[in-house]
């Protein structure tokens, strides 16, 4: 009998049950209630939001800890290294919602439809706003962490005719779409700024990214160019973002995660017409749940017969 506890703003526990002979399921709510429970528990699912240290005093060597994100920089990797304690994440569930959320900022935003919308609510026939649109066939996009989203949003972006640059923290790694001369070591992703179009953030939240992409890179930008950050709010410095946006040094911005969520009130974010703002939902999907019950089973069942376990980090 095994027995797996959930702490998930998503119904995943519900989708687990009964998926298989000998596999016991319960949700929890909130981490006093998942503090109660680890101790009982063989497996826990939760993402990083969810995550506390304090759990780490119900688990057990050989208990296995299954992250529903693709990043796990808030896990104590080398703590369940130490303790003998598996480690998984969910990589490669993100891939389409989280490029297809890039496109749909970058579309939203050359294409003017935030100005269409307000007209269409109000019966208004604007075709002059037509003049102010662009398309990013044959512009450049630089994406800044080549991992398993970076590379589907590159297949992408071929796809419509753009030219694009990578990060990779080793380029001879990497695997993906593009070709070895448009993989660039993540210590140099600055010097392809001067020619990037489009900008879009995949990388990690470490020391090193945090506050990198600040008043000199939109500097380098070109004024025309346009941000999109699907990866954590501090990797930008906002007050710098605001500055940029004002002064016009790029000419838009399409967010979906922010220094602080939920995005104050406050913010000067809100009111700059060349901003799109979407609350942290770029993951989102009506079938994560589905694709993620999936990967756990298949874990689940590679576990059962001793064989490696997809997205190992400690196993």
């Amino acid at each position: 009998m095994t027995t797996v506890l959930v702490y998930h703003d998503l119904p995943i526990s519900k989708h687990l049950m009964n998926q298989r002979a000998g596999l016991t399921v319960r949700g929890v709510d909130t981490s006093e209630e998942a503090l109660l429970a680890l101790p009982d528990a063989d497996v826990f699912v939760t993402n990083p939001s969810g995550w506390e240290d304090r759990f780490l005093a119900g688990l057990d060597r050989g208990d296995w800890v299954q992250a529903t994100s693709s990043g796990y920089t808030a896990f104590p990797v080398e703590t369940f290294r130490e303790r003998g304690i598996t480690f998984t994440n969910a990589t490669g569930n993100y891939d389409a919602a989280v490029s297809e959320h890039v496109f749909a900022l970058a579309f939203a935003l050359s294409r003017g439809l935030p100005t269409f919308i307000d007209s269409q609510r109000e019966h208004d026939w604007q075709r002059e706003h037509g003049t102010a649109l662009t398309d990013w066939t044959g512009k450049t996009m630089t994406i800044v962490g080549l991992g398993s989203i970076g590379n589907t949003i590159a297949e992408r972006a071929l796809a419509f005719g753009m030219d694009v640059y990578g990060t990779k923290r080793s380029p001879d790694d990497y695997e993906g779409v593009l070709a070895d001369e448009r993989v660039i070591a993540s210590d140099d992703w600055r010097s392809v700024l001067p020619e990037t179009d489009l900008l879009v953030l995949t990388v990690p939240l470490t020391p090193d990214t945090r506050g990198m992409v600040a008043a000199a890179a939109f500097d380098a930008l070109p004024d025309s160019a346009v941000l999109v950050n699907v990866a954590r709010g501090p990797i930008v410095d906002e007050a710098a973002l605001v500055d940029a946006l004002e002064a016009g040094d790029i000419s838009g911005a399409g967010l979906d995660v922010f220094e602080t969520e939920p995005l104050p009130p406050e913010s000067p974010l809100w009111e700059l017409e060349d901003v799109i703002i979407t609350p942290h939902v770029g993951g989102r999907s009506a079938v994560f749940v589905e694709r993620f019950a999936d990967l756990f089973l298949d874990n689940y069942d590679r576990r059962r017969a001793e064989k490696s376990l997809r997205n190992a980090i400690v196993e």
